[in-house]
């Protein structure tokens, strides 16, 4: 099957059309862009993800990116690609940290309470290793009376 047939059986099988833009920074030009090139081709080993198009930027030298960090190099990639789930589109964007993030289609999405479920869990997760890893979580005041 050809990628244009593939993408007429997604769409048809209403799976998320999406699209990410993900922007990666390090100091050295050949590690961002190796780094970034690996991210989006391990975005494309998920299961139920099918990724059709991708597009890397120049790789542009940025003048004191951050504190301490006098240059440094950007790049970013344009992901489109498909979800079949949205429990499967919530964790890809946990995961892989979009910097923008576009629904395509479709227009409207009927959810079963099991989906809804298990985005609600993945969220509990996702705040739960912050909590554990010292960097967030929820803070919980006893009310005072």
């Amino acid at each position: 099957m050809d990628l244009n047939e593939q993408i007429k059986e997604k769409r048809k099988e209403k799976w998320f059309d999406v699209w990410f833009s993900i922007e990666a920074l390090a100091v050295d030009k050949s590690v961002v862009e190796d780094a970034l090139a690996t991210h989006v081709e391990k975005m494309g080993d998920i299961r139920d993800i099918f990724i059709y198009e991708k597009e890397f930027t120049e790789t542009i030298k940025v003048e004191n990116p951050m504190k301490n960090v006098a240059e440094a190099y950007s790049q970013i990639a344009k992901v489109k690609f498909f979800a079949k789930s949205l429990t499967t589109l919530i964790s890809v964007v946990l995961t892989y940290g979009p910097s923008a993030v576009e629904i395509l289609g479709p227009d409207r999405h009927e959810m079963r309470i099991d989906e809804v479920q298990s985005i609600a869990n993945l969220l509990a997760g996702v705040v739960h290793q912050f909590a554990a890893a010292g960097v967030g979580g929820i803070i919980i005041t006893p009310d005072k009376k």
